[in-house]
């Protein structure tokens, strides 16, 4: 395996959500972790709320689910994604039953990055130096990939139910103690008897089974044969997610000794936010919207998972049929959860279960910074710890989680990865420090760092033109007044006569640095600034790159004057929607510009306008060469629709297009506008040897 390094593996996320392998660097949760557990267990549903950038998603990953684990339950995360119903079914196959294949990948990973080539460990000797801190070190970034899911890759065509993605295999969460080795054993087992081919034909899992040994009967043909079986057996051929939980839990349940599933809902406002019917007076483009029925779908299939189905004969019979031994946990931005009542019409108790997420307080921020550092061999001065806690605390309590990682993050980089490198943690007392000066004087405090969030991203891009652009993208999102603004998505990639492929690109950097956030909502995706931190950084890059630039400003003006002159067609229509100066600086910024024909002509209207002189006359040749370029040879029916032209006139043609239409001149008969505009195209591309032609051309419009 690659071996990662101290950067791919920090003790602090940075933007980034926490995953269930970073769960021994997540600090400062415990105790609310502890009663959502205690209301997962207690509740059949439960409610987790809070507001945007609390932290939801990484209390999920690094502290619920391994909790969950350990108690002996099945913990499965979902997100509605574009189907929550499909999304709840692929979600559950991943994680209850990943194919073996993955869990060989897995324990390759870990025996050729813990053993040589000839070594041939058990089991026990795997997990054992795997825990070994004086081998292993938490710091050790091994530590964590070792335990991260896996990719399935080629394997999605080989298994489509699990729709491709990553998947936890069973001897991830063995190496984290999440499991033990019975459990993986009942896993095994459960899949060979689940198919008929009977637990006594596998190998035995126990410690002293031999690494190599338990690859080959992961990797042998039997394995897979069984396994796939299982999966068609488990991939029930029906929508509804009753008698698909009913199936799993029938197969694979009754098998497996103590299996117990919890779905875990995150991100749940999305099923509100992204499956809505805008209605019948929503703008062009909603055929493009997810259909909200989704939504009332997923509720109603919520519904019977929650309750007790009828008998088929209509009367309830007792002791058959009760509820799934299955929990619920729902897990969302406190602005929506009024949105729930179709959920509490029948789960009436589901307020009683529910826990609010707040920010963090002093002293669990002050966990959350020390304590990972600590693990890596470093920690803070005293007065580093109080003068970040001072600079970060909002409303004399609280602190927020993204501000603080962001913050923490930055030292790092700029001095913890300095103090540790090539040494082993020192005791406690000994520990080297992040000193004051370098948080409040070369970073410039919270405030500085957090500007520099911005700089840092700008400064990483290949060139100014990429900076300009992203800018261009992040521009809109604020209003005149500096606050956060809302934008569709399609509004930011479709500019006119820019690239949208290289504006996507660019958008996907910006939410990869947790720079914006897409939010679904009214059947579309919204794009907005993740903090209101970045608002001040954002107008000074503004300032910097954008407005500050008089030639990259005048060709802005330039592009917006072009696009509405498209929208206007009584303007487009004249010999020139553009003047002097939007020629020239249009012209020394072009390859900034995706042309389409349109817009070529508009340039070469505006140079017959505007141009003269020798020096302008490969101008000329390169835009004639440009309309050459996007102009397809079509046969002389295409050709003379484009004569016909539209309210905003027809194009100019290109030279192939002439040469066409003057070898069936003599068979054809041109209308008065169709000569015109022929000529028009003749006066632009005729070269000395087709002098003729333009006579021709001219004669006939003259008649």
């Amino acid at each position: 395996m690659t071996t990662p390094t101290l950067e791919q593996y920090k003790p602090y996320k940075g933007p980034e959500s926490y995953q269930v392998e970073d769960a021994a660097f997540f600090f400062g949760r415990r105790e609310m972790a502890d009663q959502i557990v205690a209301h997962v267990l207690s509740a059949q549903m439960s409610l987790l709320h809070a507001q945007s950038g609390a932290g939801k998603t990484s209390l999920l990953n690094a502290l619920l689910i391994p909790q969950l684990e350990q108690r002996g339950w099945t913990p499965v995360r979902i997100l509605p994604q574009n189907d929550p119903v499909r999304a709840t079914r692929i979600a559950c196959l991943q994680y209850v039953v990943p194919p073996p294949e993955a869990e060989a990948l897995a324990l390759r990973r870990a025996l050729d990055g813990l053993f040589s080539a000839a070594d041939d460990p058990t089991l026990d000797e795997l997990l054992a130096r795997y825990d070994d801190a004086q081998i292993l070190p938490l710091r050790d970034p091994r530590k964590r990939c070792l335990i991260a899911p896996v990719p399935l890759d080629e394997l999605a065509a080989r298994y489509p139910a699990l729709d491709g993605g990553k998947v936890t295999p069973y001897l991830c969460r063995l190496l984290r103690s999440s499991l033990d080795l019975a459990s993986v054993a009942d896993h095994l087992a459960a899949i060979a008897t689940a198919c008929g081919t009977g637990s006594e034909s596998w190998l035995p899992v126990r410690g002293d089974t031999r690494v190599r040994q338990l690859l080959q009967a992961l990797d042998a043909p039997a394995c897979r044969a069984a396994y796939a079986t299982t999966l068609d057996y488990l991939d029930l051929p029906v929508r509804e997610l009753r008698p698909f939980i009913d199936n799993l839990l029938c197969i694979y349940g009754s098998v497996r000794p103590g299996f117990c599933l919890v779905l875990l809902f995150d991100q749940f406002e999305e099923l509100f936010t992204r499956f809505v019917d805008a209605g019948s007076l929503h703008a062009p483009g909603s055929h493009d919207m997810p259909d909200w029925r989704l939504r009332v779908e997923f509720i109603d299939e919520l519904r019977t998972l929650c309750r007790e189905p009828p008998a088929e004969d209509g009367r309830r019979r007792r002791g058959r049929r009760s509820p799934l031994p299955v929990r619920f946990l729902l897990s969302m931005r406190s602005e929506y959860i009024a949105q729930l009542r179709p959920i509490r019409e029948f789960v009436p108790e589901l307020d009683r279960s529910a826990c609010q997420l707040e920010l963090l307080t002093q002293a669990s921020a002050r966990q959350a910074i020390e304590e990972p550092a600590v693990l890596y061999g470093y920690t803070y001065e005293e007065e580093c710890f109080n003068q970040i806690l001072a600079d970060l605390l909002k409303e004399e309590r609280y602190i927020e989680p993204a501000h603080l990682s962001l913050v923490c993050e930055k030292l790092w980089l700029e001095s913890g990865r300095q103090l540790v490198r090539g040494a082993a943690p020192a005791a406690a007392a000994e520990l080297p420090t992040v000193p004051l000066a370098t948080y409040a004087e070369r970073l410039h405090g919270a405030r500085g760092i957090l500007r520099d969030f911005l700089h840092d991203f700008l400064v990483a891009l290949a060139d100014d033109d990429e900076r300009r652009e992203a800018l261009e993208l992040i521009e809109p999102l604020i209003t005149g007044s500096g606050t956060r603004n809302i934008v569709e998505r399609r509004q930011l990639i479709q500019f006119p006569f820019r690239d949208p492929t290289r504006r996507t690109s660019l958008l996907d950097k910006l939410v990869n640095r947790t720079l914006v956030r897409i939010e679904p909502r009214l059947g579309g995706q919204f794009i907005e600034i993740t903090h209101e931190f970045l608002i001040p950084a954002i107008q000074e890059a503004l300032q910097k790159y954008l407005y500050g630039n008089v030639e990259y400003q005048q060709f802005r003006v330039a592009l917006r004057a072009l696009a509405e002159s498209q929208r206007d067609p009584a303007a487009s229509a004249t010999d020139s929607v553009i003047n002097r100066a939007e020629f020239a600086v249009l012209d020394r910024n072009r390859q900034r510009v995706q042309w389409n024909g349109w817009a070529v002509e508009q340039m070469l209207r505006a140079w017959l306008c505007h141009g003269s002189g020798s020096e302008q006359r490969a101008t000329l040749r390169y835009w004639l060469d440009a309309a050459s370029g996007l102009a397809a040879i079509a046969d002389l029916g295409t050709i003379r629709q484009r004569l016909a032209g539209s309210a905003a006139g027809p194009g100019f043609l290109s030279r192939p297009e002439l040469q066409q239409i003057n070898a069936n001149r003599d068979r054809q008969a041109f209308t008065p506008a169709e000569r015109l505009a022929i000529l028009r195209s003749e006066l632009l591309r005729a070269t000395a040897e087709e002098h003729a032609d333009v006579r021709h051309w001219t004669q006939q419009v003259m008649q």
